[in-house]
């Protein structure tokens, strides 16, 4: 059975969560990917966040850590992100070693839980859709039992699932080639619990929010590049800088959501690239 990580919120109305995704790092801080210094635009989205004196109970990392698939840039990521004082769960993405993502993170206690008991009203659960050497995803059996044992065992608590892969079209038909292969399926459990009030993502590198049956559906800009919206073919966004979502978990069930991006947009990728 997963083990429940436990944990209190700072408002007896609500709680509030703090999404970051798509970091991308290198071990060498003068790599960049598509233009972009990853390793400077992160520390820049945390240095922004940290200026805003605003208190989360719970960071969701949603893949994608790093770039190059080395352990000293998982260390980077850890490194940074214990800074903010604040419980770190995590899940992976198509460009994550989770070997070395268990490894490193046990290092900086960032918690190995998928569900997250938030508050009174609350569970946070985190999927694996992560293919080995694909770039789209898919949840397996063991994935979607998981998460529909999770949702009977909690049937009075309101819940809010991650994954890293889009479920339902970017509306970029290049990027739609690497969704969530058996959207369908999830999509079927979500029809299901209606206890289920919303599903976020990563992997698109854009801010998206949809309603999907009865549940809010979003996606969160990347903390480096953006990728261009409604793009057939692969192109990056020169406007859109980097950013964080965060999502207030209401006692009614509701939820609310913004999307923050750094104050300048300094990281201009590099626009004659056609892929990565």
């Amino acid at each position: 059975m997963e083990s429940l990580l436990q944990l209190p919120t700072q408002n007896k109305q609500h709680a509030k969560i703090l999404q970051i995704t798509d970091m991308h790092l290198f071990s060498d801080d003068n790599s960049a990917l598509l233009g972009v210094n990853s390793n400077a635009s992160f520390l820049a989205v945390l240095d922004e966040i940290k200026s805003t004196k605003r208190k989360y109970d719970l960071i969701v990392a949603t893949g994608d850590f790093v770039q190059d698939g080395s352990k000293t840039a998982y260390q980077r990521f850890a490194e940074q992100i214990i800074s903010l004082k604040t419980p770190c769960v995590w899940l992976a993405g198509n460009h994550d070693n989770y070997g070395y993502m268990q490894s490193v993170f046990a290092d900086y206690n960032l918690a190995d839980n998928k569900v997250v008991s938030l508050g009174d009203k609350w569970i946070i659960i985190l999927l694996n859709s992560q293919v080995e050497g694909q770039a789209y995803g898919f949840l397996s059996n063991i994935e979607l039992e998981f998460l529909q044992h999770t949702l009977a065992q909690y049937p009075d608590k309101n819940a809010l699932v991650f994954l890293h892969h889009h479920p339902i079209s970017s509306s970029c038909h290049w990027l739609d080639q690497h969704i969530l292969k058996n959207s369908h399926q999830l999509e079927q459990i979500i029809q299901c619990y209606q206890q289920i009030k919303g599903v976020g993502w990563g992997h698109i590198h854009q801010e998206q929010d949809n309603l999907w049956h009865h549940c809010l559906a979003f996606s969160t800009p990347s903390t480096c590049v953006q990728f261009k919206p409604n793009s057939y073919d692969f192109q990056l966004a020169d406007k859109d800088a980097p950013g964080w979502r965060e999502i207030k978990l209401k006692d009614d069930g509701s939820i609310s959501t913004s999307v923050f991006r750094i104050g300048d947009n300094r990281f201009v990728p590099d626009l004659s690239q056609n892929g990565y």
